[in-house]
């Protein structure tokens, strides 16, 4: 099984609104050859967040421009206090 397929927001949509209507994440992810289990619950989180820029991704994240600048920050905030925790063990 590939793991690198691509499937059109078009696509993603009419996948996301069959889970939604009942049918089981697993015989969508069989029929559609989708690699991972939790990528058709992104996409349905996406999908029902408004987020539909996110589904424009060709690979299971949102891209980094369509992440909130507020969540980008915490993301680089975290990175930054744990380096620093890091340095100051190592040099201790």
């Amino acid at each position: 099984m590939s793991k690198h397929n691509f499937y059109p927001v078009e696509l993603k949509i009419q996948i996301i609104n069959r889970f939604l209507n009942g049918e089981s994440a697993a015989s969508l992810r069989e029929e559609f050859k989708i690699p991972s289990r939790g990528t058709l619950y992104k996409w349905k989180d996406w999908y029902l967040n408004g987020e539909i820029i996110s589904l424009e991704s060709s690979f299971g994240r949102r891209l980094e421009k369509d992440i909130p600048v507020s969540e980008q920050l915490d993301k680089v905030t975290k990175e930054l206090n744990l380096l620093k925790k890091y340095f100051s063990q190592e040099r201790g």
